[in-house]
């Protein structure tokens, strides 16, 4: 779901791939040595989001990035463990691989771990899980690092500050930073892109310097990469039409399809996890009857919350 969310991330992680690289292990003692290719030719459908070739603590290895907008409709465990072999296999050298979660709701049920050992059989995996929303947004500002500048929204904001107050501060904080006039049009436009995550787009085009987002070349960028998504989807009468219409419309209405969809197989692999029964799928029709997509996203975040999947059929019958 929101492919185009996670192309647009990687795009500022390979801009910004030496700041990216210290954000991700944590500290400065770390040299980028070469972007790798990304695209694996054993997992047709997938390409990596970031794949660096690093120096980390006198050791060549392969720094690995998965960028998730929201939860990963596979096991990411599964993923990595796919990622790590291809990689592991191609380079011959450590691989050292990362999930950086961009909703505030994403990952939560991601331990970053996955092994297994009997019959004289054993494999563990370990994997770095970095959520957005428990970096503290205010220290990120006063790094003044540009590339980490347009995901601050995301970030947590500090204690007692009003969502909106806070977006306000990180356009503020990125429309100064110290960079060339294209720089900070292109950091601007990935914040309004982001932002559109979890903050009203109509918001976020009144907080944003007029006319960032349809002149710059990063959002026609990322427009063309939602395009190609819908496309996948078969929506693209839907989302040509929110383009035309602006930015608020763009990123609400113009994908709404895409993320209704999204969240309904959510939620059915959420209940297949939970409950483990084939009547799980029964439920698919009658959620694809629900045309408010706020009502799909409550019925999400009911799943965790719902003891039986005849308690959860009460939600979906309200």
């Amino acid at each position: 779901m929101a492919q185009h969310y996670d192309n647009a991330a990687k795009y500022i992680m390979l801009e910004y791939s030496q700041e990216f690289a210290e954000f991700m292990v944590g500290h400065s003692n770390i040299t980028v040595l070469e972007r790798l290719e990304t695209e694996e030719p054993t997992l047709k459908t997938h390409q990596n989001d970031s794949t660096l070739k690093v120096q980390l603590d006198n050791a060549t290895v392969i720094l690995h990035t998965e960028v998730q907008a929201d939860n990963s409709r596979k096991p990411m465990w599964s993923r990595i463990a796919g990622y790590n072999g291809f990689l592991m296999n191609l380079h011959e050298i450590p691989v050292y691989s990362n999930v950086l979660y961009l909703h505030p709701k994403a990952g939560r049920y991601d331990k970053g771990y996955y092994a297994y050992k009997d019959s004289g059989y054993e494999y563990t995996l370990r994997y770095k899980v970095i959520k957005l929303i428990e970096i503290d947004g205010q220290s990120i500002l006063e790094m003044q690092a540009p590339g980490l500048l347009p995901f601050t929204p995301l970030m947590k904001p500090p204690e007692g500050t009003n969502p909106n107050r806070w977006l306000e501060k990180c356009i503020d904080v990125t429309a100064s930073a110290r960079t060339d006039r294209h720089t900070r049009d292109t950091l601007l436009a990935a914040l309004g892109v982001f932002g559109g995550l979890v903050y009203e787009p109509q918001l976020i085009k009144q907080l944003l310097p007029e006319g960032i987002m349809q002149e710059s070349p990063f959002f026609q960028h990322y427009i063309q990469e939602a395009k190609i998504e819908a496309k996948q989807e078969g929506l693209k009468e839907g989302i040509e039409q929110g383009i035309e219409q602006g930015i608020e419309q763009g990123i609400e209405q113009g994908i709404e399809q895409g993320e209704k969809k999204g969240t309904i197989e959510n939620i059915i692999a959420l209940l297949g996890m939970q409950f483990e029964t084939d009547a799980v799928q029964a439920l698919k029709p009658a959620l694809e009857s629900i045309d408010d997509l706020q009502d799909l996203k409550q019925l999400l975040l009911a799943v965790p919350q719902s003891d039986s999947l005849e308690a959860f059929m009460q939600s979906l019958s309200r």
